[in-house]
C-alpha cells in the first residue's frame, strides 16, 4: 500500500486489504464525483459499517444499501439541493480521524498539527488496505479543510435529541506536496469519527467537528499572544462547544461559578492564600457555548490572519475541487460496472461477523515520541470513547434511599426479633397459568446441545 508523504503508518500494525461491501454500509457520511483521467467521471459513496470502519462504494451500488442508508441519501440530496461537489484526482485517500494531538512549545502561528486514526487507500484501485497511523498538516490546513467543507457536509434527518440538524462535515487534506497534489495524488479525505456508540440515528460529528476548531483556534490565539502575532488573532474571543464543561474545568481548578462569572476560591489566611491572591485569574468571565457554524465563522476569520496564508499546497488542493451547484448534473461518460456472473451470491449476502475491535494503545507510540523534555503536555483532542481523557475511578458503593430508614428496626426491639417471613406464593385459580412456571419455553431448547 502507498502512502502519502505527510502520513505515517503505524509500523507494528500491518494493512489490512479492504473489499468494500455496500450491504455493508449502516450510515452514510458523504457522496461526492471523483473526475480520474483513465476512468473518467464516477459518482460515490462514503459510510461506515456496523463496528465504525470507513467504506466507499460507487453510487451505481446504490441500490444494494440497507434501506435505512438510501433514506439517508435520499435525505440529504433532498435538503441540501445540490449535486455533489467534484475532485480531480488520481487517487485518494481516505481518512477516519480519532485523535487530535496539538504540540506544545511552538515558536510560530501555524504550527503543525498531528492527526491519529486509519487511512484507507488508494482510491480507486483493486488493492484497498487499512492501516492505522499518524497525519501530519499544520493548522491552517484543518481549519481551511473543514471551513471550505462545511458548504458540502452531508445533512441528517433531524431527531428529537439534536437541537438543530445533525450533519457529518469532512475536510479534504494535503497529505504531500504541493507539485504532487497538482498531478492529483495525495489528496486525503478526513472524517472526524465519533464513537460507534453515540450513533445512534445517524453518524453526525457536529459536536466533534467544533471541538477540533476550538482547540485548534485556540493554541493558534495562545501563540499568536504569546508571540506578537496578527491583531486580529491577539483580540479575538472564543467561545466554548460546551459551556457545562467548562463550569466544570473552571470549578476543578478551584472557582466558583455564579453567572457569567467565575471567582477564585482563595484559602483562608497563610502563605497559600497571599499566593492565590498575587496569581492572576481571581475572576474571570466564563465562554459563551458555540456550535460548528460559530467556530466556521471564526476559523474563516481567522485563517484571513495567518500570515502566509493560503500557501501554495493549499491553492492547488483548492483548485481540484468544483463545489456541487444547485442544478442537476449534466450526463457524463461513467464506466460500466460488470454485471453480476450467473450463480453468484444473492444481492445482499449475509454480513460476517465483524472483526474485534483494535485497540488504541498503537496511538500512544506516537504520542510518547512527541514527549517533550521540558515537561508540557500536548492538548488532545479526543473523539472515540475508547481513549479516555483520565483514568476512571472506582464506582462509590450505592448509598441506601433515605425513605428506607422508615423501615429500619427500631433501636427499642431485641435484637434477636426474628426476620420477617417471606410472602407466600400466590396459588394459580382454576383456568389461570401459573406467573412462575417452572417448565423451560420450546425455543430454548434450540440453544440447548
Amino acid at each position: 500500500m502507498s502512502h502519502p508523504r505527510y502520513f505515517v503508518p503505524h509500523a507494528a500494525t500491518p494493512a489490512e486489504p479492504v473489499r468494500p461491501e455496500a450491504s455493508a454500509v449502516v450510515n452514510v457520511v458523504d457522496a461526492f464525483r471523483l473526475e480520474s483521467g483513465y476512468l473518467g467521471e464516477q459518482e460515490w459513496i462514503v459510510g461506515l459499517d456496523a463496528v465504525g470502519q470507513m467504506l466507499a462504494v460507487p453510487a451505481s451500488e446504490r441500490g444494494l444499501l440497507p434501506a435505512s442508508a438510501q433514506a439517508q441519501l435520499a435525505h440529504h440530496e433532498v435538503s441540501s439541493g445540490r449535486s455533489p461537489r467534484r475532485i480531480a484526482a488520481a487517487e485518494l485517500f481516505f481518512f477516519s480521524v480519532e485523535l487530535v494531538e496539538h504540540p506544545p512549545d511552538e515558536e510560530g502561528i501555524n504550527d503543525p498539527v498531528y492527526l491519529y486514526g486509519t487511512l484507507m487507500g488508494p482510491w480507486p484501485s483493486e488493492a484497498l488496505a487499512r492501516v492505522p497511523g499518524q497525519l501530519t498538516v499544520n493548522r491552517g490546513a484543518v481549519l481551511a479543510g473543514l471551513v471550505h467543507g462545511a458548504s458540502e457536509a452531508f445533512f441528517y434527518a433531524q431527531d428529537p435529541e439534536s437541537k438543530t440538524t445533525p450533519r457529518s462535515y469532512h475536510a479534504l487534506l494535503p497529505g504531500d506536496r504541493a507539485e504532487s497534489l497538482a498531478e492529483g495524488r495525495g489528496l486525503v479525505l478526513a472524517y472526524p469519527a465519533v464513537p460507534v456508540d453515540m450513533q445512534v440515528h445517524n453518524a453526525a460529528n457536529d459536536r466533534l467537528v467544533a471541538d477540533i476548531l476550538h482547540d485548534v483556534l485556540e493554541q493558534l490565539l495562545q501563540d499568536a499572544r504569546a508571540h506578537e502575532g496578527p491583531e486580529l488573532l491577539r483580540q479575538m474571543e472564543l467561545p466554548v462547544p460546551s459551556r457545562i464543561q467548562a463550569i466544570a474545568e473552571l470549578e476543578s481548578r478551584g472557582y466558583e461559578v455564579n453567572g457569567d462569572v467565575a471567582i477564585l476560591r482563595r484559602p483562608r489566611g497563610g502563605l497559600v492564600g497571599k499566593l492565590a491572591g498575587l496569581l492572576g485569574g481571581e475572576k474571570v468571565k466564563v465562554p459563551p457555548e458555540a456550535g460548528p457554524p460559530e467556530f466556521l465563522e471564526l476559523a474563516r476569520r481567522a485563517l484571513g490572519a495567518i500570515p502566509g496564508w493560503p500557501n501554495e499546497a493549499e491553492r492547488t488542493l483548492r483548485s481540484l475541487i468544483r463545489p456541487g451547484s444547485g442544478m442537476a448534473a449534466g450526463p457524463r461518460s461513467i464506466p460500466q460496472i460488470p454485471a453480476r456472473p450467473a450463480g453468484a451470491p444473492p444481492l445482499i449476502p449475509p454480513r460476517p461477523p465483524p472483526p474485534p475491535a483494535r485497540p488504541s494503545d498503537w496511538m500512544k507510540d506516537f504520542l510518547d515520541a512527541h514527549t517533550h523534555t521540558r515537561g508540557e503536555k500536548a492538548k488532545l483532542t479526543r473523539s472515540r470513547s475508547s481513549i479516555p481523557a483520565v483514568a476512571p475511578k472506582a464506582p462509590a458503593a450505592p448509598k441506601a434511599p433515605e425513605w428506607l430508614s422508615d423501615f429500619a428496626p427500631s433501636s427499642d426491639a431485641p435484637a434477636s426479633a426474628p426476620a420477617p417471613a417471606s410472602r407466600p406464593r400466590r396459588e394459580a385459580t382454576a383456568g389461570e397459568p401459573d406467573p412462575a412456571p417452572n417448565k423451560k419455553p420450546d425455543w430454548m431448547s434450540d440453544f440447548e446441545g
